[in-house]
């Protein structure tokens, strides 16, 4: 108050004393406080400084403690950027206590540096004290020992390619050389300042390498000169500064190749392979291609640039064999490179491909072709790679050729494969340009018409047909005319200037011809069209010109004149002759108009009264009713001069109206087709003109009149059924001659074969379109015709809309509820299914049917539509044979990544055809898969995500055709599913008996709740939610037999991106304890049940500052609580604390409520709260399991209400588990539906050039160079093991930055082993194998990757690993990273078999880092790393202190974790080196410090997990050593024929030997294409193994001992020969883990008997949760002190309610003491037994409860 009145001018209106008063007067203290906000600060008020010293560096040699020398300035820098603002201030004084001259320069750059730099005048220690804003700076003073006068620069020299003019390539590391010797004392500078001046952007590596050279590393960050300047003790060596000109990156990665000659399959012997190298935006670079074929034959290859980015290269192979076809530009390989191409034998063929869509398409747009098998047999499948999925669909023209269509999505090459019998054809695969999709033309709207595209045509006769573009845009078209053997024909096209094209072509041969017409690329409807040349017409040929008008429709009048027309549109080309004679024989004169559409209009007037007869040739051959007949009745004189008549002239006389055309011919018309007449009143007067058509039922259809101006009328009509029209016709209110009309309609086409794509419903919504899809592609020639009428029986506006794919859409919009009949017909005749009643429901109405259990039902089951293929007539599978009857369709949701281009899928049936199925991006980073079935039997779908398997692919589907009376299921939930997420499938069993009823079982590795929900039309839908990943059975019966296809096996895969946060808000019980110390640090605590069993507990100091345990009681009983320090009771220790019934946690009284428990949005906060109050103690465990690991928040308050909030990142099914006292409360798991928009993931992927190391020999240095983080020489040991066993010691020399070289010279000739270990235990990856001579056993299996980068990162921080790559012999590496954000990732290959990988990420997150050699994953690959954000270089937690301890097994471990700064909730987990897991203990010491708890059970390496809020901490999994490691797997050896190869259904065996190995845990793992009954027996020197495989191919076999650490020579593949006795199409593992116990060579044979007479089973004392309570398919754990009980065996078994737990294992984990793991697999009521001997020890048996 003093304060505010001296600088503010604040009275103080009120007392000090007052204000403290809780009674003061409420006016006054708000009048005094009232005057702040206007008050005004005074100049000179002590505020608070804004800088911070604390933030300030300063680095460079002249602050070292050596190297600075007597007359050489040394030079230093300080930074101030973090700062804020204050002045520099740097004082140095010399050995003499005298101050020396520091000058300091500020250079202006963004983080505010200063250069700085003084010269030592006298040897001895300097200090140099550096302040900021009057403070000193971290590290200050320094102390710099100066030593000798400064050496000569004048004799240094500097090389190398980081100094030369040009070379020096932007971003790509390079170096110099510096020489010093005989220079002196001094030490080598360097300073880069880039074109623009700057200094901070080019910073250098310097490093000495030895007393006369220094090496300097530097990479610029972009082009220009540079000028790189050397300094050696202070001052410029000669020439310096140096000029550097840095040019533009050449990136190879940016180069692309397209063309048939690298496609991986497809290329002949003799083909000629063209491919094209696309150099664009990749800079400059020299091209070099090298293709190398079988044998390592080098192959010739052509390269002819054709522009300035773009190379065309050509090669042709000569032999049969994988030929590698390498490019590079720049040095690099470019991307995919190297390629490898299978050439195949040549093997001509009869089947030919053509059509547009095998050079270019359009995106989005059907791309199309035709094949023509021409008698070829064989089973003709397709398939399109490019950068989309491509929906194929294939139309069989019943003629042996078929039209291919396919669907590209994204632009870019696509290859089209044509196969048969698995094989591509001569000249497949065909590469395909396809151009971004455009809104500038659409080729669906062009249509054609003419004779020329006609079914047949006159050879050497011109023909033309016309194409009409005006409504499709603007686009180029291009027509091509191919005769039989695919040579073109002439084609010319005019162009009409309107949108028309008239296109004319003469063919000359009298065969097959084909038409193709594409416009922008694609092809148009109708087309390709099939043109058959004859050399005369056939008799169908002649029929087809069909002769209407007046001359025959009405009668003729004499002297008037009269006409009619020939329509030859679908004859054919020919000219038309007319011979027209009357009643007295006499020629008559005509006059012939061409029409269009070849169509021809003949003119004549007759003059006598009587028949006269017409012959007719077209083509020059007779008509076949030729010749035609009419009368010529008696009429009017001819007109004399200047009289005339027309229209508008005279009274309206209906009389004189003309009717004429084929829709009013009696002889008839096809239903479904619109038909034409014309109405001619001419001569009739002015008039009104009214049409009619009737249908057979009496309603009426509405025709098109159009007026063509000179008083005719055009009237079109379309008849939609077969029958009688009647089509009354009006002019000027009178019937016109002849009226009304009477025309017969005759059907057309087959309605038969069309069908429904998709399904048609019950019920539809008012207002809402109501679509039925139609596919009538093999209906033959007619249309797609609907009626709909309503409930008061009006028609209702129906749309048909053609797709453009062979498919229709029929459209109504119901307008009002009620009951709609709809009549679909083709051809006249009604379609199968097609005349049902549609029910319209208001939309309230129709949501709740969709929401009500039993849901909407369908009307039409789309039946399958045949695809094409190419085996012969009547074989199975064979065009127009359907095998088993129909199917159901099946459609799998999978899980995959966010690239959807990357995804491909097949499906394999039972006879091994392969189909690809189509897939459909939900948008949500899951799939659609989409397969009509054709066979009975069991599937494979095979999906993969670039191009590696997804998890749990293949997925087994089984087939059954829908029969009444057979009991069927089918859906996604029988083959696959993801953890956590509701799986379904449906049973059908109508007409199938009531039986011995239905009977359903789900078995697998987690409880399955199952739902089942009858529809009431024979089927029922069947619901499970899994919670573990694994292979679950469900097994279906009725009448207690199963039925087809049960058992079936659903893979349920743990979801790549299925993340689980977690976080449990400490629930423990406070209890305040007598304690007089204060050092928490110094105390320990144990608290002991009333069941004897005793733990560690946590000391804290509670919210009323005493101290006190946080524990959670779960027995009613006194419980003793020991704090010990120093190992001695404290003061009133033990204390006692009773614990009453009420104490204890009950989940039952927990309940959980809120909206963010029924549904929520993903990137949003969504909150729900759960209330503990009466619920007793116990711990309140959430968990959010889904597709994004979601962020949750927790705060509780002191009533028991706990408010929970999550934040998922990405929308779909989600799972909250809300436990408490390790029991799940009411309700829980619930199943939440999380909406909203996802967040995208960043992927990237780097190729990096790798060289092969060098063969070594005996008595040459083998190298390998190391990356090892956190150690040093001194604590390192390396050893390196020969063939014949001998072992010696290895060189291990520092090179800096955490790298190390260990050398050795071999003296045998074989694979050596190197260990290297740190601090008596082996790094990541040791012991490494390395090969002296040839390298036999290469591939992915014997690549290694370790590294702290594999394992956690922190964002833009550097994280390392390396990969060890020189046992797997040459081959590509590919690295990819896929996250939130993009990583920046860089490679370094040492050429020595080793590379470093160093990448930074901006975003924190989980990321896969998939690591593929040869395309194929190394062992452990992919690895998954969590990223945490910065950390700012501060360290929640320091291990230091633990391990000098030491830690013990069966002792309490513990350490401190710093939560200054943070918030949330802090838990962890321990995975022991046996892979066993469990939780540690965490509890509060106060607001700012938690410890982490835990009892360890093995010796080795532990990894402790520490995450907060869900997520890990900085550093964490951290590392702690407990015991000491006996285990060497260096000195563990395997052997036996069943590492290499086997047959069949044969036993292989190996054996692995441990003797002088120490005892550890030894693990083995057989992957392959079969699942394996891995079997274990102990011998005197190891352990025999034994595996039966009953599927070929190659197994992998990996031996690890004492963790995770291969033995010499793992994993082995063994190449397994035979027949397949099982089929599958995926790898499976078997494993097994053997807990060894120490061997040597030699044993002696003792009598056990001896050591027997002192056991006493009563001494033995157990503990552990395992002893009370277990979860299922989980790890429980107990221990077993044996130490006081004597000598005997240990007995262990537990038995569940109806098995026993088929794993348990028993460790000696040394005195004495045993470790017990075993993992229930049923829930209910175990027992478990523990002898010692033959005797239960005290307890045992003990009863457990599975939950």
């Amino acid at each position: 108050m003093n304060a505010a009145e001296q600088w503010l001018d604040v009275p103080q209106l009120i007392q000090p004393a007052e204000m403290c008063n809780p009674n003061v007067d409420e006016l006054s203290m708000m009048t005094y406080l009232s005057q702040f906000p206007s008050a005004k600060l005074k100049s000179g008020a002590p505020l608070r400084p804004k800088t911070n010293p604390a933030r300030v560096r300063a680095f460079g040699p002249g602050l070292q403690p050596t190297g600075n020398s007597v007359g050489a300035p040394a030079r230093f820098t300080v930074e101030t950027f973090s700062a804020g603002r204050g002045d520099l201030e740097i004082v140095v004084i010399n050995p003499n206590g005298v101050q020396e001259t520091c000058e300091k320069v500020f250079n202006k750059d963004r983080n505010l540096t200063y250069s700085c730099h003084y010269t030592p005048t006298m040897e001895g220690q300097y200090t140099i004290t550096i302040k900021f804003a009057g403070q000193d700076i971290p590290k200050s003073p320094f102390v710099v020992g100066v030593k000798g006068m400064a050496g000569d620069p004048s004799k240094v020299t500097a090389s190398g390619p980081g100094l030369e003019k040009t070379g020096v390539i932007v971003k790509q590391k390079t170096h110099f050389e510096v020489h010093t010797k005989n220079a002196g004392m001094g030490v080598v500078d360097v300073v880069i300042l880039d074109p623009h001046g700057h200094k901070d952007t080019t910073r250098p590596v310097v490093t000495k390498k030895s007393d006369d050279l220094w090496l300097v590393e530097y990479s610029a960050g972009g082009d220009g000169l540079y000028s790189v300047n050397v300094f050696f003790a202070g001052k410029s060596i000669p020439n310096s500064p140096f000029g550097v000109g840095v040019a533009p990156a050449v990136d190879p990665r940016k180069c692309y190749v397209t063309g048939r000659g690298v496609q991986a399959n497809g290329i002949r012997v003799g083909d000629e392979a063209v491919f094209i190298v696309h150099t664009a935006g990749a800079g400059d670079g020299e091209l070099k291609v090298d293709v190398v074929g079988p044998k390592s034959a080098q192959e010739k290859v052509r390269v002819k640039k054709i522009d300035a980015t773009t190379y065309e290269c050509v090669y042709e192979p000569k032999k049969t064999g994988e030929y590698v076809v390498n490019v590079t530009f720049g040095g690099g390989h470019i991307f995919k490179s190297p390629f490898m191409v299978e050439v195949a034998p040549a093997k001509p063929t009869k089947i030919r491909v053509y059509g547009p869509g095998l050079e270019e398409g359009v995106s989005h747009q059907p791309a199309r072709f035709t094949v023509e098998t021409n008698g070829q047999t064989g089973l003709l499948g397709f398939s399109i790679e490019g950068p989309s999925q491509a929906k194929i669909n294939c139309d069989d023209n019943g003629d042996g050729s078929a039209n291919v269509s396919y669907l590209p999505t994204e632009p870019g090459e696509y290859a089209i494969h044509v196969l048969c019998d698995e094989e591509d054809i001569q000249g497949s695969p065909w590469m395909a340009t396809i151009r971004p999709a455009t809104t500038d033309f659409d080729a669906s709207k062009v249509t054609a018409k003419g004779p020329g595209i006609g079914k047949d045509v006159l050879v050497n006769e011109p023909v033309e047909f016309i194409i009409d573009t005006s409504k499709a845009g603007r686009a180029p078209l291009k027509v091509t005319v191919l005769d039989e053997d695919k040579k073109p024909v002439e084609v010319t096209v005019k162009d009409n200037k309107d949108g028309t094209f008239v296109c004319h072509y003469v063919p000359k041969k009298a065969v097959k011809h084909v038409v193709v017409a594409t416009y922008g690329g694609v092809l148009i409807p109708h087309f390709p069209a099939r043109v058959n040349v004859t050399d005369k017409l056939t008799d169908s040929d002649k029929v087809k010109v069909k002769v209407s008008g007046p001359a025959f429709d009405v009668p003729v009048k004499a002297n008037q004149p009269t006409s009619f027309t020939l329509d030859c549109s679908k004859a054919g080309p020919g000219n038309v002759a007319i011979e027209l004679t009357d009643a007295n024989g006499r020629d008559v004169p005509v006059e012939i108009t061409d029409l269009p559409n070849n169509a021809f209009r003949v003119s004549f007037t007759p003059t006598t009264v009587g028949p006269c007869t017409a012959r007719v040739l077209f083509a020059d051959q007779e008509l076949p009713n030729s010749p035609l007949r009419f009368t010529v009745e008696p009429g009017d004189l001819l007109p004399g001069p200047g009289s005339g008549s027309g229209p508008g002239a005279g009274p309206v006389d209906a009389s004189k109206v003309q009717v004429y055309g084929e829709g009013v011919k009696p002889t008839g018309v096809l239903a479904s087709l619109p038909v034409s007449f014309t109405v001619d009143a001419t001569k009739a007067g002015t008039g009104d003109l009214d049409v009619v058509v009737q249908d057979p039922d009496g309603n009426s259809i509405r025709p098109e009149v159009k007026k063509s101006g000179d008083g005719k009328y055009f009237v079109t009509y379309t008849p939609e059924g077969d029958g009688k029209y009647k089509i009354p016709v009006n002019y000027g209110g009178k019937p016109v001659p002849n009226s009304p009309f009477s025309v017969n309609a005759a059907p057309t086409g087959d309605a038969t074969k069309v069908m429904f794509t998709d399904n048609a419903y019950k019920e539809a919504p008012v207002g809402k379109a109501s679509v039925f899809k139609l596919d009538p592609s093999m209906a033959g020639e007619g249309r797609i015709t609907c009626r709909v009428k309503n409930k008061a029986d009006d028609n209702v506006d129906v749309d048909i809309i053609d797709n453009g794919d062979g498919t229709v859409d029929v459209v109504y919009t119901p307008q009002s509820p009620g009951p709609y009949d709809v009549d679909i017909k083709f051809g006249g005749k009604t379609i199968p299914n097609g005349k049902f009643t549609q029910q319209a429901l208001t939309p309230d109405e129709f949501k709740r049917r969709q929401d009500e259990p039993d849901g909407l039902h369908d009307l039409i089951i789309p039946e399958r539509v045949r695809k094409f293929g190419s085996a012969p007539p009547g074989a199975p599978g064979a065009p127009g044979t359907v095998e088993g009857g129909p199917f159901n369709p099946v459609e799998f949701c999978l899980p995959v990544g966010p690239i959807f281009s990357f995804v491909g899928a097949e499906i394999t049936t039972p006879s091994k055809r392969k189909y690809r199925p189509k897939v459909v991006d939900k948008k949500d980073g899951t799939v659609a898969v989409h397969y009509s079935p054709t066979e009975v039997g069991l599937h494979y779908l095979d999906v993969t995500y670039n191009d590696i398997p997804i998890e749990g692919s293949p997925f087994q589907f089984y087939v059954d055709s829908v029969a009444p009376g057979r009991v069927t299921a089918y859906g996604p939930g029988l083959s696959h599913g993801v953890c956590g997420k509701t799986c379904e499938f449906t049973i059908v069993t109508k007409d199938a008996g009531s039986g011995g009823g239905l009977a359903l079982a789900i078995e697998g590795p987690s409880k399955a709740d199952m739902n089942c929900v009858d529809n009431g039309d024979g089927t029922c839908n069947v619901s499970y939610l899994p919670t573990a990943p694994g292979e679950y059975i469900i097994v279906i019966k009725f009448d207690d037999k199963d039925i087809v296809g049960s058992p079936f096996k659903a893979r349920i895969s743990p979801g790549s991106d299925l993340q689980t946060a977690h976080v449990a808000p400490d629930g423990s019980g406070q209890v305040a304890l007598k304690i007089a110390e204060t050092d928490l640090d110094s105390l320990t605590a144990t608290i002991r049940y009333p069941s004897g069993k005793e733990e560690p507990c946590s000391l804290k100091r509670l919210d009323n500052g005493q101290l006190g345990i946080g524990f959670e009681p779960k027995e009613v009983g006194e419980h003793l609580v020991s704090v010990l320090k120093n190992g001695q009771h404290i003061p009133n220790s033990p204390f006692k604390i009773y614990v009453g019934e009420k104490e204890i946690g009950n989940a039952g009284r927990v309940r959980a409520y809120g909206k963010g428990l029924e549904g929520a949005l993903a990137n949003e906060l969504n909150e729900f709260y759960v209330i503990t109050k009466d619920a007793g103690y116990g711990g309140l465990s959430l968990s959010v399991e889904g597709p994004s690991k979601a962020d949750i928040e927790c705060n509780q308050d002191a009533e028991g209400l706990c408010r929970v909030r999550y934040k998922p990142t990405e929308p779909g099914d989600y799972v909250v588990n809300v436990k408490f006292a390790d029991e799940h409360i009411n309700g829980s798991p619930f199943k939440v539906k999380v909406g909203g928009q996802p967040a995208g993931q960043v992927s990237e992927k780097v190729l990096p050039a790798r060289s092969a190391p060098d063969t070594v020999h005996v008595g040459s240095e083998c190298e390998l160079s190391l990356k090892i983080p956190s150690t040093n020489v001194k604590e390192l040991q390396a050893m390196v093991i020969s063939p014949s066993g001998a072992s010696e010691p290895c060189d291990v020399t520092e090179l800096g930055n955490n790298e190390y070289s260990v050398r050795f010279i071999p003296k045998e000739i074989g694979v050596h082993t190197v260990s290297i270990k740190h601090r008596g235990i082996h790094i990541p990856g040791s012991p490494f194998q390395f090969t002296v001579g040839p390298i036999v056993d290469g591939g992915a299996h014997k690549v290694r990757a370790h590294g702290p980068g594999l394992e956690r990162g922190e964002v833009h921080a550097p994280c390392n690993f390396s990969i060890y790559t020189r046992e797997a012999g040459p081959g590509s590496l590919s690295i990819a990273m896929e996250g939130p954000s993009k990583a920046d990732v860089k490679f370094q290959d040492k050429k020595d078999g080793t590379c470093d990988v160093t990448y930074t990420c901006t975003e924190p997150g989980d990321y896969i880092i998939t690591i593929l050699f040869n395309d194929q994953n190394i062992p452990d690959s992919p690895f998954k790393v969590h990223v945490s954000p910065s950390s700012g270089g501060r360290k929640m937690t320091d291990l230091g202190e633990l391990q000098e301890q030491g830690c013990q097994v069966n002792k309490p471990a513990a350490f401190t974790v710093d939560m200054t700064g943070t918030k949330g909730t802090l838990v962890a987990r321990v995975v022991a080196p046996s892979g066993a897991e469990d939780e540690a203990v965490v509890q509060e010491i106060d607001k700012d410090h938690c410890s982490v708890r835990f009892v360890p059970r093995e010796n080795g390496v532990h990894k402790v997990f520490v995450c907060l809020n869900g997520l890990p901490v900085a550093g964490s999994p951290f590392n702690v050593m407990v015991g000491r490691v006996d285990a060497d797997p260096a000195l563990v050896q395997a052997s036996g024929e069943g590492l290499s190869k086997g047959c069949t259904g044969q036993v292989a065996k190996f054996l692995v030997k441990t003797a002088g190995a120490g005892s550890g845990a030894l693990g083995v793992a057989v992957d392959g294409p079969s699942k394996v009954k891995l079997a274990c027996h102990e011998v005197p020197e190891g352990y025999e193994f034994s595996y039966t495989p009953t599927a070929a191919g190659d197994y992998l076999i990996s031996i690890k001992y004492g963790g995770n650490n291969h033995i010499p020579g793992s994993p082995f593949k063994a190449h397994i020969v035979g027949d397949s006795q099982e089929g599958k199409l995926w790898n499976e593992q078997s494993q097994v883990v053997v807990e060894t116990v120490t061997k040597s060579t030699t044993t002696s044979v003792f009598s056990a008997a001896q050591l027997l007479h002192d056991a006493d089973a009563s001494k033995v004392r157990s503990e552990g949760s395992g002893l009370q309570k277990a979860y299922i398919n989980k790890e429980a754990t107990f221990t077993v002190d044996t130490s006081q009980a004597g000598h005997n065996m240990l007995l262990v078994g537990v038995m569940g309610p109806r098995i026993p737990c088929q794993e348990v294992s028993v460790r000696h984990v040394g005195g004495g003491r045993y470790t017990i793991i075993y993992r229930p697999e049923e829930v209910g009521n175990h027992l478990l037994v523990v002898k010692w001997g033959d005797k239960h020890i005290p307890g045992s048996p003990f009863h457990i409860v599975v939950v």
